[in-house]
């Protein structure tokens, strides 16, 4: 596998997030990059988004609540992307990994993320992405037209086959570093 930037597509659960999980089990340079989850609403109606550094514990507060889905519609925090989401994007160098689970439409009103997403692309390290299977999001259309990425499909009955054919390349990463990781 020649690419340094996988991206991973789907349906919404069919196991993209779950796929990157598994590979990185196997991963053993130092993370970098973000992480979103939802959480649902104590009412059941609706959840909230949040955005945090891969290299961290999951953590749930107010100031990395990306979103907010409710019955009277959706708020996106932009300044969450273009605070937190940049900074997890930040001081990237060669011998680390770069996670983002998951790019969207959410961040549309957030252009230095874009930004900053684009540069990750292009970086030193390498990429391991889901990116949310909408044609519509012009961003998203960018990111999955990267002429150095390699792009699947994740489907629940594909995932496990991928997970096979993605460990070559978690293990060549490995490879590629010192015996001892370099110190930060």
């Amino acid at each position: 596998m020649d690419s340094n930037l996988i991206l991973l597509t789907g349906a919404r659960g069919a196991g993209k997030s779950t796929l990157v999980r598994r590979l990185l089990a196997e991963n053993r340079r130092p993370l970098r990059g973000f992480f979103t989850e939802n959480q649902p609403l104590e009412s059941g109606e609706g959840h909230r988004t949040y955005l945090y550094p891969a290299h961290l514990p999951r953590q749930f507060t107010r100031d990395n609540l990306a979103a907010l889905y409710t019955p009277a519609g959706l708020t996106v925090f932009p300044q969450v992307f273009d605070t937190l989401g940049c900074a997890c994007l930040e001081g990237v160098s060669s011998g680390d990994l770069v996670v983002m689970d998951e790019l969207g439409f959410l961040e549309g009103k957030s252009p230095a993320f874009l930004q900053a997403v684009l540069t990750a692309l292009d970086g030193p390290a390498p990429v391991l992405a889901v990116v949310k299977d909408r044609r519509d999001v012009p961003f998203l259309d960018a990111v999955r037209s990267h002429p150095s990425a390699q792009l699947y499909t994740v489907t629940p009955d594909t995932r496990q086959a991928l997970f096979r054919q993605l460990r070559p390349w978690m293990a060549a990463l490995a490879a590629e570093l010192p015996e001892t990781p370099p110190e930060r």
